[in-house]
């Protein structure tokens, strides 16, 4: 089954959602879709702390024909962006 643009850009982002979701376990996440044809950001916020990790990432990611969900999943593994995004120490680190 091929997936128009608007349905595989929505399942990325619920990949990404997941992925962040369980890499900061306790965390709030927010988003911020104000530069929908250039970027998606997501803010991971310790409720605690009011530490935050941010992520940004590129609408031609999101969009790409071949950015299956279950290939989204894997490089956000292999490239381990939660670390990233801690190293970035609060500001965003570009995916």
């Amino acid at each position: 089954m091929v997936l128009d643009e608007r349905d595989r850009i929505h399942l990325n982002l619920q990949t990404i959602r997941d992925y962040l979701v369980k890499g900061f376990v306790g965390f709030q996440l927010t988003e911020d879709a104000s530069d929908p044809t250039v970027c998606h950001r997501f803010t991971m916020t310790d409720l605690k702390t009011f530490q935050q990790y941010k992520l940004k990432v590129s609408w031609s990611r999101l969009g790409e024909l071949t950015n299956s969900a279950e290939k989204l999943a894997h490089s956000l593994v292999d490239t381990d962006v939660a670390s990233k995004m801690r190293e970035a120490k609060g500001h965003y680190w570009h995916w």
